[in-house]
């Protein structure tokens, strides 16, 4: 029989060789070799970028109407021009009537020819307190230019999708951080205190998961007073969905400190006279800090798919509120969709934000069991 190495006290070859690393450095070595983690974050940092800095990347203000470009197609970027290679430019359209179905279609025509600049002054906006009108680019002489297209009210597509953004990942982030706090409070007080709180605290997680999801986020949103500043609604709203999503957590973690707080670390501390606040703090939830991170980074995709749903029903975000569900609202009905399919859009934002943060998850949660095998 051939000799097999030793497995080294469970240490692979990563963490044997080398000068002795910690745990975290393990992480961040593992992370930062796996590329389909890597590209998640590269993908959802520059989609936090985008939304961070939308008003000065988006060319036109998201309220803006433009009424000689209602339902107008999208512009598409050239640089290949009627003499050969040329400045980066956009395209206008003609409108032309079909004389049989007296259809209205648009045609690009180079006798509008709008070429793109850098930096150019545009629709004002405020940040931090203080206000800008200088945008990544635009057209020349203050021609609008629609990369998306236009709705209805010829708003322009892609500066709307920027903004909605930051309502959507806002709602994400104060979602996921909410329930995070929750769910680690009561899962954590349930599973180390035991006894008769563990009984009352999972007999609650039971009933509040004994709801089936949809039907009650549509009865608790549809409780919504209408009338109340988009703000307000929009905080309530997140809390109705905080309210059914730290259950899940708190339910995972009262398992895992029940297992952790029979090791031997913990009863050591328990022996030698350490308060329940110190063994909490300094020993339990540091142990589960890996977990916490995964759920978080998975339960953030799913928000935004639900804000994207029910916003797209119109019983979640409200307008003067932009956000990709409520763009989507404006495409309900199939003739909506047939004359304007641009409008879809905020589709390819949703599908790119899901699956990066997925595949963020998937890299966080391999690299946090750096003594794994590859």
């Amino acid at each position: 029989m051939t000799d097999q190495p030793s497995p080294s006290f469970g240490m692979n070859a990563e963490a044997a060789s080398g000068p002795s690393l910690s745990y975290w450095q393990l992480v961040r070595r593992r992370f930062l070799g796996n590329r389909y983690g890597m590209t998640g974050a590269i993908v959802c940092v520059l989609i936090v970028f985008s939304a961070i800095f939308a008003p000065f990347l988006a060319p036109n203000d998201p309220a803006a109407k433009d009424r000689d470009a209602i339902y107008s197609p999208p512009q598409l970027i050239k640089v290949i021009g009627q003499d050969g290679l040329t400045w980066p430019f956009v395209l206008g359209f003609e409108e032309v009537m079909d004389p049989n179905t007296f259809e209205i279609t648009f045609e690009p025509s180079f006798d509008k020819v709008t070429p793109l600049k850098l930096f150019v002054e545009g629709d004002p906006y405020r940040v931090l307190g203080m206000e800008f009108s200088t945008h990544l680019f635009g057209g020349a002489e203050s021609t609008p230019v629609h990369l998306l297209g236009t709705d209805g009210l010829g708003r322009d597509v892609f500066s709307r999708m920027l903004y909605g953004s930051r309502i959507t990942l806002l709602m994400g982030f104060m979602v996921m951080a909410a329930a995070c706090v929750i769910g680690t409070v009561v899962g954590v007080t349930s599973g180390y205190l035991g006894g008769r709180v563990d009984t009352v605290i999972q007999r609650l997680i039971e009933f509040v998961k004994s709801f089936p999801d949809l039907p009650l986020y549509l009865a608790l949103v549809a409780i919504l007073p209408r009338r109340a500043d988009p703000m307000v609604t929009f905080i309530m709203f997140a809390g109705i969905v905080v309210l059914l999503q730290w259950a899940n957590l708190a339910r995972e973690l009262r398992g895992k400190v029940i297992a952790i707080r029979s090791v031997e670390f913990v009863r050591s501390a328990v022996a030698v006279g350490a308060s329940d606040k110190r063994i909490i703090l300094r020993h339990i939830i540091p142990n589960m800090s890996s977990h916490i991170i995964v759920w978080a980074t998975y339960v953030l995709p799913e928000v935004i798919l639900l804000e994207s749903f029910l916003s797209f029903l119109g019983v979640g975000i409200q307008q003067p509120l932009v956000s990709w569900g409520v763009m989507l609202n404006a495409v309900r009905d199939f003739q909506s969709l047939a004359s304007a399919p641009w409008l879809l859009a905020p589709v390819g934002m949703i599908i790119l934000s899901v699956l990066a943060f997925n595949a963020l998850g998937d890299g966080l949660r391999d690299a946090m069991d750096p003594y794994a095998n590859d």
